[in-house]
């Protein structure tokens, strides 16, 4: 008997060795093929760019009803880097959905109002079946239909739960692609792989997909992934093993991530940061606040301030000096404008002039000292910075867009495109009138009523 196991273990061995490099064999002659075509712009000239498939044109005005419900597309400032964070869901794509074209025209309309800044994108596979499955011909309309903008701007693509088809997918067409764009894809076989790029618990992350990493964490036999993911479910994510030994050691402040309501005066770190970035060389720096920094030397900034070292800004980018203050806000445990202001905030663009101003003023009353103190130094800057624009090109719609979403969210819910565009509208509205932090116009310093008026 086992004589007879032994050899039925061997047999599957050798199938399987078999198996495997006749994939890579197959795999390596379709990829050389592909090369061939590419190279004789057989494809370039064909099926993607060829005349029979146009491009779908879509309008920010279409009415897309149920599809605006189901959350299928989402957005948030999960990325560590700044960039705002795009999450498509396939478990809520409508099942039997038969009008595709209307589906990507609602897709373009979504990333459209995010892709003229860098961004990061994060596809949760998971769901994916026959009875949401498009045709080949449409997933080549969708390739055209995204401009240079849309591939351009995307700086990280994070693939959740990837099944062995996909990945294969991915890997025929890599030849097709630049160097530059493959390299962007990240594969995230488990929700704790995903939360070493983005902050997961700012992320709208469908109940089914949780179930789904559950399931494959139960099976999984090794089980080293729990110690970086999920501390449960539904809740928060830890921060990683290396994060939590190094909030252990003697010196270690955690001013990234930390609270304002422990201080009495602006942070360091912000005033260090626009006292740096007011200079003239780096306020007129073209793209300021919207092209990211230097990840290496973020950290480093990042670990300086929080062990108490000192440390010299002039020595970096100006952008990546920008990258750390949008940091410093966007991981404060209570945002700069305060869980409270939230609601008010998220639904700015539903009031009118008069009531925007008389809302403004009395937010700006509502929310602690030091807060205020910290909005007030932030907003006076980057109407400065405005005053740049034409060097830097960074109006205030610009720098609402990028700055926006770091100063506040919920505490409970998920923040959706509509309340982004009305988090930046509020954020331009400081922005354009410093009248509102003048000295007599806030009852944080004497309690007196404005005089000035204000741009609607």
């Amino acid at each position: 008997m086992e004589h007879g196991r032994s050899v039925s273990t061997a047999s599957l061995g050798s199938l399987t060795e078999f198996l495997k490099w006749w994939t890579v064999a197959w795999t390596v002659a379709w990829m050389s093929r592909i090369k061939i075509w590419k190279d004789n712009n057989v494809l370039t000239s064909g099926v993607l760019n060829g005349p029979d498939l146009p491009p779908i044109e879509f309008s920010q005005k279409e009415d897309f009803g149920s599809l605006a419900q189901c959350n299928m597309i989402g957005s948030c400032n999960a990325d560590p880097s700044g960039r705002m964070c795009i999450s498509i869901a396939t478990c809520r794509v409508p099942i039997n959905t038969t009008d595709w074209d209307r589906l990507l025209r609602f897709g373009l309309v979504q990333l459209d109002k995010i892709c003229d800044n860098d961004y990061s994108l994060v596809y949760f596979h998971h769901g994916y079946d026959k009875l949401n499955k498009p045709s080949w011909k449409w997933l080549v309309t969708c390739y055209r239909s995204f401009d240079r903008k849309f591939k351009k701007n995307i700086k990280a693509f994070y693939i959740v739960h990837p099944s062995t088809k996909l990945k294969m997918v991915f890997r025929f067409m890599k030849p097709l692609v630049s160097i530059r764009a493959s390299s962007k894809i990240v594969y995230c076989q488990r929700l704790s792989d995903l939360a070493q790029h983005v902050m997961l618990d700012r992320l709208d992350i469908p109940s089914e997909v949780k179930v789904h990493d559950k399931n494959l964490r139960a099976r999984s036999v090794d089980n080293m992934t729990n110690t970086t993911g999920l501390a449960n479910c539904g809740g928060k994510f830890d921060q990683g093993l290396s994060d939590i030994h190094a909030f252990s050691q003697p010196g270690y402040m955690r001013v990234f991530g930390g609270t304002l309501l422990d201080t009495d005066e602006v942070p360091q770190v912000i005033s260090d940061c626009i006292d740096l970035l007011s200079l003239d060389k780096n306020i007129t720096e073209e793209g300021l606040f919207r092209r990211c920094g230097n990840a290496t030397e973020l950290k480093a900034i990042k670990e300086c301030y929080n062990t108490g070292q000192s440390i010299d800004l002039d020595n970096y980018c100006p952008h990546t000096i920008a990258a750390a203050l949008k940091t410093y806000l966007r991981e404060l445990s209570i945002p700069l404008l305060t869980f409270e202001a939230y609601p008010t905030i998220s639904s700015w663009n539903e009031f009118t002039a008069e009531t925007q101003l008389l809302l403004s003023k009395k937010l700006l009353e509502s929310i602690p000292p030091v807060h205020y103190c910290c909005v007030r130094a932030l907003m006076l800057f980057l109407n400065k910075v405005v005053s740049s624009s034409s060097q830097n090109l960074m109006t205030s719609q610009n720098l609402s867009i990028v700055i926006g979403p770091n100063l506040t969210w919920s505490r409970h819910t998920i923040t959706t495109l509509a309340d982004i565009n009305n988090i930046n509208s509020f954020t331009q509205y400081l922005i354009d009138n410093p009248v509102l932090f003048e000295r007599e116009t806030n009852n944080h310093v004497s309690g007196g009523a404005p005089t000035a008026s204000v741009t609607s």
